[in-house]
């Protein structure tokens, strides 16, 4: 049963990390297009 396997449990645990680090990114791309729209309008 490879859901129990530390090693796919600590494969998993990095790539959500990966993923929620590329969400923050993409957060912090949208605020700052948000403040250049907001800058123009």
């Amino acid at each position: 049963d490879g859901v129990h396997d530390p090693i796919f449990i600590i494969k998993w645990k990095e790539i959500y990390e990966h993923l929620e680090d590329a969400s923050d990114k993409c957060e912090d791309v949208a605020n700052v297009l948000e403040s250049i729209v907001l800058k123009y309008a």
